[in-house]
């Protein structure tokens, strides 16, 4: 069995957590989606519940990756909110989904998530930042942000021409341009 094969099984899952539900899914549906077997199911996870602890726990290990990436490769600022921006929109989905069910609530794994804010914004304004540099860096990582609830209102999916919209506007915030 290929890592390719579990991406593919966790995609198919994806899919249909946020379009049935978590409860309404059953591991048959999660194979007959990829073009598996159950036992193939079975092979890369015991249950169901670890299909969704390992959707769930995406977002956090992409904004744990893009904190290192971004210490070790210096990235730049408006490449740390491009790439959060990306990531939120491709994990976002099935966080919301599990977060407002609340059978499903206690699957959601604990994260610091105000820790890694912190070190986002920290990322944002600069090893030498200003007061003003800190609010920028809050108010870009702020409107980064908005793709969470901007999912929400757009069932899950976000189109290229409204996640360049977010990235300029965190840009703007940032005060480094990103016009539209």
């Amino acid at each position: 069995m290929t890592p390719r094969r579990r991406d593919e099984l966790l995609a198919a899952a994806r899919e249909l957590f946020l379009r049935k539900g978590y409860a309404a899914t059953s591991i048959a549906d999660i194979a007959a989606a990829a073009g598996a077997s159950k036992a193939a199911v079975f092979y890369h996870f015991k249950t169901k519940e670890s299909i969704a602890a390992e959707l769930l726990e995406s977002p956090f290990t992409a904004v744990s990756r893009l904190i290192e990436r971004a210490e070790e490769q210096r990235l730049s600022p408006a490449q740390i909110l491009t790439d959060y921006i990306d990531g939120a929109a491709e994990t976002g989905a099935v966080f919301l989904a599990f977060a407002s069910d609340p059978s499903t609530a206690d699957l959601i794994p604990q994260y610091d998530a105000d820790a890694a804010c912190r070190r986002i914004i920290e990322l944002l304004a600069g090893p030498a930042a200003t007061p003003a540099d800190r609010v920028r860096a809050r108010a870009a990582f702020a409107v980064a942000q908005t793709v969470v609830p901007t999912l929400q209102e757009h069932a899950g999916l976000l189109d290229d021409a409204t996640r360049q919209e977010i990235r300029a506007a965190a840009l703007r915030a940032l005060g480094t341009g990103g016009g539209s």
